[in-house]
């Protein structure tokens, strides 16, 4: 092996050994997240949409790195082993980048109040940027087998490269389109738990964009520089799915504390009156009151749901039973509008902005 040759490969695995280990330290640090909505999830018989989301994009990716990095890393591979094995980095690649960009555009399609227009549109922008991404990372994708498995992409007008080409026009396409439509939401006061969310929705978006938007650069340079640079052009790619990974988690996990945060600032805000009780009915309902709350674990993508209407009444009680009760205390009640879950959070906003507390 030449000297440039080995200069390579020492930079392609110092690439690789780093960006295995930034996942596994974003993978263990957010491990307690991830074992908390499991629990919610189980306790709800069912999963939201979010957490369905962020579940796929944490485990492709893993894939993902995992199958990459054998594939550079082991040194063992027959040469049909690598005939069987040599597409399965590339097909987990497009994987990944489907369920980071379908994220995005649900994010989208929430922002535009779920409008059917804009839903259908962004759809069909999802499905061409898909399409083509498949065709141009699988299109004429050669073995490279020496001792290890790893592909090589066309260098020429129809090759790889499109990939990132692709993906750098959805991503910054729905991301103008997310900006501008926080940029219209207007808040009560630049204080609001609303204008907050509405900030840190912004901030992550663009550290989004410009993270994925760097490293799709980065991989767009190398393949269109030199065929010599073609292992240092893999390991880039296996930095970039380590940053696809860990922004767009971070998109949700931002989120759902900010529900968390919007829940407890609503909790604490809460009206105390003094009511005298006359019947039992009354009684019940105070009391399970005090006990009955809804849980603010969801995976949402907004401020969480405070529904009083949907806490249950129970059997009902006849109003002239011969029972009488007398509180010697106040009683919290919450007068807060409805809200909706985490993938309504533009109805949210709008509900909010013109409720008062």
């Amino acid at each position: 092996m030449s000297v440039s040759g080995t200069t390579s490969y020492e930079i392609s695995g110092y690439m690789r050994v780093a960006s295995l280990a930034i996942a596994a330290y974003d993978y263990f640090q957010t491990l307690p997240f991830e074992l908390r909505m499991w629990k919610v999830q189980w306790r709800a018989r069912g999963l939201t949409l979010s957490f369905a989301l962020f579940i796929l994009i944490r485990y492709i990716s893993i894939l993902t790195l995992t199958v990459s990095n054998v594939g550079f890393f082991y040194r063992d591979f027959t040469r049909e082993g690598c005939l069987h094995y040599f597409l399965i980095p590339s097909v987990f690649k497009v994987l990944q980048a489907m369920v980071s960009q379908a994220i995005l555009g649900v994010r989208a399609y929430n922002l535009s109040r779920k409008s059917a227009k804009i839903g259908g549109a962004l759809f069909i922008i999802y499905l061409i940027s898909c399409s083509l991404e498949w065709v141009t990372t699988l299109y004429r994708r050669q073995m490279v087998y020496n001792g290890n498995c790893a592909s090589l992409s066309p260098h020429r007008r129809f090759g790889g490269w499109l990939h990132y080409v692709v993906a750098i026009i959805y991503d910054f396409t729905t991301s103008v389109f997310c900006i501008v439509l926080l940029l219209q939401l207007k808040t009560s006061s630049s204080g609001s738990m609303m204008a907050r969310v509405t900030r840190m929705m912004l901030v992550d978006g663009l550290w989004y964009f410009v993270a994925l938007t760097l490293v799709n650069v980065l991989n767009l340079a190398f393949y269109r520089t030199s065929p010599m640079a073609d292992e240092v052009q893999t390991a880039a790619a296996s930095l970039g799915y380590c940053v696809t990974w860990i922004m767009s988690q971070k998109l949700l996990v931002h989120l759902h504390n900010a529900s968390v945060e919007r829940r407890n600032e609503s909790i604490g805000a809460a009206v105390t009156i003094t009511q005298h009780i006359s019947s039992a009915r009354d009684a019940s309902r105070v009391m399970r009151s005090q006990f009955e709350s809804k849980n603010g674990l969801e995976l949402n993508l907004t401020v969480p749901d405070f529904d009083f209407d949907s806490i249950q009444s129970g059997s009902a009680m006849p109003d002239d039973m011969d029972v009488q009760v007398r509180v010697e205390r106040t009683v919290r009640m919450e007068r807060l509008p409805r809200v909706y879950e985490l993938e309504d959070y533009s109805r949210n906003t709008r509900s909010t902005r013109y409720s008062k507390h």
